[in-house]
């Protein structure tokens, strides 16, 4: 009867599991995900789990959820609108990070195989139906539908989800997989990490895939040297991958040119001009600005002043704009992912004539809602899973995969919320849980083969 018990149990917690991780970025689903995480922190601590195992390299997310409660009680400028974001935001992060930890507790306990190819392809299946959706469109149309998103309502959300997928799957095909049969799966199913965010027309998304594929790559390449000279095969094989991945992303480039090309040039404009007086006042000062700076107004200056209202230049500008909000306001404003809004309506002491909802930084994001220390204790908790994975890649002379994609995993979420405002929302919950997850397995691989060495 037990048994019977606990096999149901098991297939509730995969399935609930698997749905939440669809459900991340399926669009008006919010109810349903957090129906998914109240079941599966039910099914977690009423089963019997190591935390012991985890409690110890947990202390810096433990600081940090207490600095949120300190924020929150004492910085907060809107206790009201404070307590709302935490309950929407922060609270999930928290609630995100045990039912990390705790799935990778109870998946260990199942001494389950392939678990980064399997946990690989659910977060590609969004991506799969995005390109599955493209093709009929294709056979529509005639011709590939650039800039198609599918179900999502956003390229970015495809560009995440192919990020995580990417490296779960490449960091299985180089150093968990020897079948021939995964492997080809695993390099068919990276194309499509590829190909689903480049028909998206998410720039930032198929460049931190191609990104995270460089960092495993790169790992890879340092290991085998380690065990074995670097032969010729392994160097055809890199030239012939880097001339196909090149191809498909020139055909990408092509689809859409204006988009892709001068990008540095209209990002530069955004350095130029007061971006306060530019937000509060509206383009007009901006124009004026650069034209006492002895700036001739072309077509090709032209179209970067337009991106400075929503486009590259507005990157640069509100990053700009968001570091002297966030000097004006140290200890955060209302832990909101809208600070940056608050802020700056504030300064313009009316709406702003140009809306901009977050500064595209993560980072200026975070430090606006609950501070510069939240921000900064937040850096330290993942550059802390960063560097617990890389202190667990080798483990009583075997590679620890786990490690190898924490380690990748926390090392480019890092950087990628230099360029979105990726630590919040949904992304937020995904890094929460993807970090825990893999500390947890990364940590139950060492232990298993350093009990085999003794």
């Amino acid at each position: 009867m037990q048994l019977k018990v606990n096999k149901y149990k098991d297939y509730f917690f995969y399935l609930f599991l698997f749905c939440l991780i669809q459900l991340w970025t399926i669009p008006h689903t919010i109810a349903a995900r957090y129906v998914c995480e109240g079941l599966l922190l039910i099914l977690i601590f009423s089963s019997r789990l190591e935390w012991n195992l985890i409690l110890a390299k947990s202390k810096l997310l433990v600081v940090f959820f207490a600095y949120l409660l300190i924020q929150l009680f004492f910085f907060s400028t809107d206790l009201k609108t404070g307590f709302k974001s935490f309950k929407s935001e922060w609270m999930h992060f928290i609630i995100f990070s045990i039912i990390g930890a705790g799935a990778g507790l109870y998946i260990a306990k199942q001494k389950t195989s392939n678990l980064l190819l399997y946990f690989g392809i659910a977060f590609l299946v969004v991506p799969l139906i995005h390109l599955f959706l493209s093709f009929f469109k294709f056979v529509e149309a005639g011709t590939i539908p650039w800039g198609y998103w599918g179900i999502n309502d956003h390229h970015a959300d495809l560009g995440y989800k192919a990020l995580l997928a990417s490296i779960f799957l490449s960091t299985f095909l180089c150093f968990e997989t020897k079948k021939r049969f995964l492997n080809w799966l695993c390099v068919i199913l990276l194309f499509f990490c590829i190909t689903s965010p480049l028909i998206a027309q998410s720039r930032a998304g198929v460049i931190f895939v191609l990104l995270s594929l460089l960092f495993v790559f790169l790992i890879f390449i340092f290991i085998s040297q380690l065990r074995q000279p670097f032969r010729l095969k392994d160097f055809l094989i890199i030239i012939t991958s880097l001339i196909f991945v090149g191809l498909i992303i020139k055909i990408g480039v092509a689809a859409d040119p204006n988009r892709w090309g001068g990008i540095v040039s209209r990002a530069l404009l955004g350095f130029h001009g007061d971006p306060n007086l530019v937000y509060c006042n509206g383009i007009e000062n901006f124009r004026s600005a650069l034209l006492a700076e002895g700036i001739t107004i072309t077509p090709q200056i032209e179209a970067g002043i337009k991106s400075i209202e929503d486009g590259d230049g507005a990157r640069i500008m509100a990053a700009r704009s968001g570091l002297v909000m966030v000097l004006e306001n140290p200890m955060g404003i209302n832990g909101s992912k809208k600070a940056y809004q608050t802020a700056i309506t504030m300064f313009c002491q009316n709406p702003p004539a140009i809306f901009i909802s977050h500064t595209h930084n993560g980072w200026i994001d975070t430090a606006l809602a609950i501070g510069i220390p939240g921000a900064f204790l937040l850096l330290l908790v993942m550059l802390n899973y960063a560097t617990q994975g890389f202190r667990m890649i080798k483990v009583a002379g075997r590679i620890n995969a786990f490690a190898i994609a924490l380690f990748i995993s926390a090392a480019v979420w890092v950087l990628r919320g230099i360029l979105d405002s990726t630590l919040r929302d949904h992304m937020l919950e995904m890094q929460a849980f993807t970090f825990a997850l893999l500390l947890v397995l990364a940590i139950k691989f060492r232990k298993e083969n350093e009990k085999l060495t003794h």
